[in-house]
């Protein structure tokens, strides 16, 4: 018997990276049958940081999150201003 509760598929490409001697959970998933990938980062205090786009694919979703906080640096990433907008 279903209960209505959908599976999420966790991505291979999940993990931590470090920045700067921070580190972050990168956090890549999508609901079983759709076709597109959700990206969250964790920071280390805590801070979930969730892309509101959709990507394609599990490593564009890992390059956005790289390259977000490379961008901005791990501390300004932290703070609000540099939360991703979606527009990364």
């Amino acid at each position: 018997m279903m209960d209505g509760a959908a599976n999420v598929v966790d991505s291979s490409l999940s993990q931590a990276i470090y920045v700067d001697g921070f580190v972050f959970d990168v956090l890549i998933y999508r609901l079983d049958g759709d076709a597109t990938w959700t990206l969250e980062v964790v920071d280390e205090v805590g801070g979930a940081h969730i892309w509101m786009i959709d990507f394609a694919s599990d490593l564009d979703a890992l390059t956005a999150a790289q390259t977000a906080i490379r961008k901005v640096g791990p501390l300004a990433f932290m703070s609000d201003d540099g939360k991703p907008t979606g527009r990364e």
